[in-house]
């Protein structure tokens, strides 16, 4: 059995700290200015982006955690590293947004009930300003990290912002329409679509996390590229058993390699470490373990079983 590790990429830890590090300056920052605009307004719609950003801080404290985590190196408890750190992040982030849209909602219900005027609505369009400014800053920069590193909590925060833009965007239209019609229910209309599409975003962040943690294999045409790279060796004479899973950054390969049996072990770990350098050329942020197996040799297979498993059901 030939293992090949993933190499660390310079400079993604310091850029991946960077980024949690901004993400937790700019929440701080928009908390202070929506506070203050929330008590000049009145504004519900104002209040919705206020909670944003307040569970954007929460979440994003939770995310310096979680990267702070997954960068620690192996340990004896816990060999495979501690990649899974981030998508529990990312898990706790769901749950932040899924609660503060739970509250947004209850408190846009009463204000269909009890409705109120907006004011300073001046005040309020310079802090909605601030605040798309600042959050289009970091949804760049957190782009180009992930893209760099792979990141699942720094992707599922940069989907927070992502959703402050749309929510800043809201704000000001309610604003905007409730200048020109007066109608005071168009204030929490606006919050209780903003609440509705926080909790589609969360969905969307859970349903990622969860794969992760769930081990789910990688989308079938990866794996079929990994068998097709594994079979392209003349000597090969089957692959089976391929197991692909990843912890938000790296990927985890694992097959067996059917050779002949009367190789000598010289030859076949050469053939091994030519098809796992292949397969780094196409998946570099891999590590692959690779067990080589006898031709023709009768076992109990994972891929029968699963075949078996799946003809029952």
């Amino acid at each position: 059995m030939i293992e090949k590790l993933q190499a660390p990429v310079p400079g993604n830890e310091r850029l991946r700290r960077l980024a949690t590090y901004a993400s937790v300056s700019v929440a701080a920052v928009l908390i202070v200015a929506k506070l203050a605009a929330y008590f000049f307004t009145d504004s519900v719609a104002m209040l919705s982006s206020l909670l944003d950003s307040t569970v954007d801080l929460m979440a994003s404290a939770v995310t310096v955690f979680g990267v702070a985590s997954a960068l620690r190196p192996p340990d004896r408890e816990h060999r495979f590293g501690h990649g899974k750190a981030e998508p529990l992040a990312a898990l706790a982030q769901a749950a932040f947004i899924t609660g503060s849209s739970v509250l947004l909602g209850y408190e846009a219900l009463s204000r269909f009930y009890h409705p109120h005027a907006i004011g300073n609505e001046n005040f309020g369009y310079g802090v909605m300003a601030l605040a798309i400014v600042l959050s289009i800053g970091l949804i760049n920069f957190q782009h180009y990290v992930t893209r760099r590193t792979g990141s699942m909590a720094i992707g599922a925060d940069k989907l927070h912002y992502i959703g402050d833009v749309a929510v800043n965007a809201a704000v000001v239209a309610a604003f905007a329409l409730h200048a020109w019609t007066g109608i005071e229910w168009l204030d929490p209309l606006f919050a209780i679509l903003i609440a509705g599409g926080l909790t589609v975003s969360a969905y969307r962040i859970a349903i990622k996390a969860l794969n992760v943690l769930m081990d789910r294999e990688l989308p079938d045409a990866d794996r079929e590229k990994i068998m097709s790279i594994a079979r392209m060796q003349p000597q090969v004479r089957g692959v089976h058993d391929l197991r692909t899973r990843t912890d938000g950054e790296r990927i985890f390969i694992e097959f067996h390699l059917e050779l002949d049996g009367n190789m000598s072990l010289k030859t076949a770990h050469q053939i091994d470490e030519a098809i796992m350098g292949d397969i780094l050329k196409v998946f570099p942020n891999a590590d692959v373990l690779v067990h080589q197996d006898p031709a023709g040799l009768s076992e109990e297979r994972l891929d029968e079983q699963i075949e078996v498993r799946a003809a029952r059901k």
